[in-house]
């Protein structure tokens, strides 16, 4: 399993009109892509800063995502951002306590 975490910080009172945008083009958008398991968001109280943990079935469907679609999902929400995200993956080593792993990925 792959994670890819997606970090940026959002203009301020952009949260809601964000997980709108999510909602109804992003998640919608991931859950074309050929295994795709599941995404979190969260964000950091107190701040404008929110974060992403997108898992998929291997490290090639994460960097397909990653360079192929990514850039397009980014374009729906970038007027809602300051700057860019940052975008970075890492190799699953245990999923137990959340049991992300194996729940979309067979």
């Amino acid at each position: 399993m792959y994670m890819l975490l997606i970090e940026g910080e959002l203009k301020p009172g952009k949260k809601e009109e964000f997980l709108q945008v999510w909602r109804s083009q992003i998640l919608p958008l991931l859950k074309k892509q050929d295994w795709f398991v599941d995404e979190f968001l969260t964000f950091e109280e107190g701040t404008q800063m929110g974060c992403g943990l997108a898992f998929w079935s291997s490290r090639e469907q994460g960097e397909h995502y990653r360079r192929e679609v990514f850039p397009q999902a980014k374009n729906f929400v970038q007027h809602l951002m300051h700057g860019h995200p940052t975008i970075r993956g890492f190799e699953v080593g245990a999923a137990e306590s959340l049991k992300v792993a194996g729940l979309r990925a067979a």
